[in-house]
């Protein structure tokens, strides 16, 4: 072996023991947070576990808060899309309900002011309007299934919701898969419950930049964001949320 390739050896074993090294600091990180995600879930009495999905380290919660069983998700790690990998964070959290709206209410989460969306949908039968409505429809449904999973993206059909115009909650783009019906419940239950949660800062629903969205189904209430989890208490904030939706319901 000539003596001139030895460094570039020793440099790339040296290489390949730091990333090792690394890869087990990281996975320790993880394994000592989860531990204390364990530990504050078990306090407030909520089961917790973790596994791997593919490249992503998905966490689940269970509980039962004011009488309402639930199930949180949160999945973090590289999600690897059209050649690009990106580092990602989803939570969903869900209770099923009885006495949800017959047709599907969507809330989209935006700072206040932004209420309005930045670019109108063209209206009218001509190909264009045709075209733009169906580039529209296409991107919600996918906006759905990213902040809410799969399951969610099959049962709404995203590309058939109507936006309401007036009488939404501060913080909030709606659309509804019945108009009229949706501008009742509005007016009626969600409007109300939805501000009050929005001006209080123990809500997870007060965080102005970084909004959950929420989705109304007939058997089921939901919230997502897309913001990594810090701790119990930063998860409370969403079950808190949650729940008090779920009883106007």
């Amino acid at each position: 072996m000539s003596t001139e390739l030895i460094p570039v050896i020793l440099m790339a074993v040296l290489l390949v023991a730091l990333g090792v090294a690394m890869s087990r600091y990281v996975r320790n990180q993880q394994l000592k947070r989860e531990e204390g995600m364990r530990s504050e879930a078990a306090a407030r009495g909520w089961l917790f576990d973790a596994t791997n999905e593919g490249r992503l380290r998905l966490m689940r919660w269970r509980g039962v808060t004011d009488g309402i069983t639930w199930t949180a998700e949160y999945r973090r790690g590289i999600r690897k899309r059209k050649s690009q990998h990106r580092r990602t964070h989803r939570l969903v959290w869900w209770a099923d309900t009885l006495r949800g709206p017959a047709r599907p209410l969507l809330f989209m989460g935006v700072p206040k002011g932004k209420e309005r969306p930045a670019v109108q949908v063209a209206q009218g039968d001509g190909p264009l309007a045709a075209i733009a409505q169906k580039a529209a429809g296409y991107a919600l449904d996918q906006a759905v299934e990213v902040y809410f999973g799969e399951e969610a993206g099959r049962q709404v059909e995203a590309s058939a919701l109507k936006t309401i115009d007036s009488g939404t909650p501060a913080g909030f783009i709606v659309m509804a898969g019945n108009a009229a019906d949706g501008g009742r419940l509005l007016a009626t239950t969600w409007t109300p419950a939805i501000d009050s949660l929005v001006a209080d800062p123990a809500s997870a629903l007060s965080d102005d930049e970084e909004r959950p969205w929420v989705l109304l189904q007939p058997r089921r209430v939901s919230l997502a964001r897309m913001r990594m989890v810090s701790s119990a208490d930063d998860l409370e904030r969403v079950v808190r949320a949650g729940v008090a939706l779920v009883k106007r319901t």
